[in-house]
């Protein structure tokens, strides 16, 4: 049973890092343009209603550079014994409303993850100590971290974990009530499916605000503090 309860999350872990999304229709863009703001993002992840982790997001602006900081830690266990551990660490540099670069580091449960990609002018690079480099020849590609309502306008995503390209498709979901620690707020779904499968939101300043998906029977939510 525990061996089981495990692999559900390691399952899930990986599901709520990885997620791409792909395009609703729009023109292709040429410059992922965004609008950052100094702060951070708090979730608690929560499996069936319990309470497993954080996903905390630092947002800084200098000038025309903006830095977000990732750390997710997720552990589930039975009283004080810890049966699964998970922790994620990421660096994400964009200039000029431009992703330029990320850098993450990832425990899974004693399995470590080494991931890098580097966009320069005509690719974006990958490198990872589990598994082969490789080129991106798409720019307008987007890292799985979710802070970016501009990521559901994506074909493609580059997951942040394992450094995998996956493809998705994205249906808008209309505008709906969702609860926040602070309360109730109006924000606009998304229903991801192809490789992965989740939902997302993002409020009236297109700020992200809840991520939802099943796994194997459990029930896992994000609620922004």
């Amino acid at each position: 049973m525990h061996h089981t309860r495990r692999h559900v999350i390691m399952g899930a872990a990986s599901i709520a890092l990885m997620a791409p999304f792909s395009g609703i229709s729009r023109a292709s863009l040429s410059e992922a343009e965004f609008s950052p703001r100094d702060g951070e993002l708090d979730f608690d992840v929560f499996r069936n209603g319990s309470a497993i982790g954080h996903h905390k997001i630092d947002l800084q602006q200098d000038g025309n550079r903006t830095t977000a900081r990732i750390d997710i830690l997720l552990e589930v266990g039975i009283g004080p014994l810890v049966l699964y551990r998970y922790c994620h660490q990421n660096t994400e540099i964009w200039e000029d409303g431009s992703f330029k670069s990320f850098a993450s580091r990832t425990d899974d449960d004693g399995t470590p993850y080494a991931v890098q990609a580097v966009r320069n002018q005509s690719v974006i690079r990958v490198t990872r100590d589990h598994d082969q480099d490789y080129d991106i020849d798409d720019l307008t590609v987007l890292p799985t971290t979710y802070w970016n309502e501009k990521t559901v306008h994506c074909n493609q995503l580059l997951d942040t974990q394992k450094g995998r390209l996956m493809a998705v498709t994205v249906k808008p979901q209309g505008w709906q009530t969702v609860r926040t620690a602070a309360g109730m707020v109006e924000a606009q779904g998304f229903a991801i499916s192809g490789d992965i499968e989740l939902n997302l939101w993002y409020d009236r300043k297109n700020q992200w605000t809840k991520l939802s998906f099943p796994f194997k029977g459990d029930e896992f939510d994000y609620q922004l503090v």
